[in-house]
């Protein structure tokens, strides 16, 4: 006679994560303005933010550390070792009053981060800290000392002269150094929002063999013509896109917001929609609402912001989109592994593989760790 027995064994999925979230800073709904520990400090609409990645004696800043475009406060503030603190930027070397920021409407502002050494020398220039200013339409680079303009720049800003719409998210290419053989490979990517296309900053040596930006131009989309097409970046078309992230080979990934779309720029230049379905807001496994952010992590894989979801979700190599954080739909704050986003915009992966979220109306600053689930224990038969 065959007896069949049931016994309990150990299943894993490798492949499956689990996305447990926290708050870093900002206290949930309170918006404000106050420094001062993580747990009190107030926030008043956060939008962007870019996370420190490595350490270096030379230069201020340190590994995990995050920046942040506080909108409604018109600052950016400073979060490094448990504290928040507004990072004072002066109006010129000559003229200590902070320098007067307009980030405009909901998604306004963009910010950047240099890695260390990017700069020119030792200190306070070694690290400049890129911040769009989409109201007032310029980009303004200064040093994590406050200081106006990183380097011996002609101008700290980019802009004075209508170069910009609207500039909204900025990347900096994987290859961004200060090394003469990698300069060609040095760029900084703008979503110029009000422009309907995605700028391009190029850089050249200055006479102390210092990186200086000093080009700008349309990488892909046409000025002023709001749309979608894919193809050639020429004759690609766009529509308010506010979120850019660059890979390590080069493509360039754009949300594409007012698409309800995530788009890849080829490092040939081509178009493609590679997420969501053009002029479609939906909640599904393949539509998006208003993505406003998209970040690469160093696997390749693709995270989304999807703002008018209230979600954050990653791009699945079937190309269906998979909730990873929140409930698509529902606005709200938890924490946990039932975690709840209200509006959430700037997504940026910190040093320790967390994904740092901006989670702008509820005031915070909110952090995604992945992990392995716990094992299964299941009844197999024998």
């Amino acid at each position: 006679m065959t007896r069949i027995f049931l016994v309990l064994s150990i299943a894993v999925s490798l492949s499956a994560q689990t996305a447990h979230v926290t708050t870093v800073a900002g206290v949930p709904g309170v918006a404000g303005n106050l420094d001062g520990s993580t747990a009190v400090a107030l926030l008043n609409r956060p939008t962007w933010l870019d996370v420190i990645r490595d350490n270096d004696t030379c230069v201020a800043g340190r590994a995990g550390d995050v920046l942040v475009v506080d909108r409604a406060n018109q600052s950016v503030r400073w979060i490094s070792g448990g504290a928040v603190k507004t990072l004072k930027i002066a109006t010129s070397f000559q003229n200590s009053s902070p320098f007067p920021f307009d980030f405009g409407g909901p998604f306004g502002g963009g910010i950047a981060v240099e890695p260390a050494g990017a700069g020119c020398g030792c200190g306070p220039y070694a690290r400049g800290v890129w911040v769009a200013t989409s109201a007032s339409r310029q980009l303004l680079l200064a040093s994590m000392d406050g200081l106006p303009a990183a380097r011996d720049d002609i101008a700290p800003l980019i802009g004075l002269r209508g170069e910009l719409t609207m500039p909204t998210g900025v990347a900096l290419s994987k290859r961004y150094t200060n090394i003469e053989s990698e300069l060609n490979k040095r760029f900084l990517f703008i979503a110029d929002t009000g422009d309907q296309t995605i700028r391009r900053v190029r850089f050249q040596w200055s006479f102390e063999a210092c990186p200086q930006h000093r080009f700008i131009e349309t990488y892909a989309g046409a000025s002023g013509v709001a749309g979608w097409q894919d193809g050639l970046a020429a004759n690609a078309r766009f529509n308010a896109p506010r979120g850019i992230a660059t890979a390590s080979d080069g493509s360039v990934y754009v949300a594409d917001s007012g698409n309800h779309v995530i788009r890849r720029i080829a490092p040939g230049g081509v178009v493609s929609t590679i997420a969501g379905e053009p002029g479609v807001a939906g909640s599904d496994a393949h539509h998006l609402n208003t993505p406003a952010a998209v970040e690469v992590r160093d696997d390749g894989t693709l995270f989304i912001a999807d703002t008018g979801n209230h979600a954050i979700r990653m791009l699945a190599s079937d190309g269906s989109l998979v909730t990873i954080a929140g409930r698509v739909g529902v606005p709200g704050y938890a924490d946990g592994f039932d975690s709840l986003f209200n509006g959430p915009v700037g997504l940026k992966f910190g040093p320790d593989g967390a994904l740092y979220v901006a989670d702008t109306s509820n005031q915070l600053i909110r952090k995604v760790v992945f992990t392995e689930p716990e094992p299964r224990r299941r009844a197999v038969r024998r």
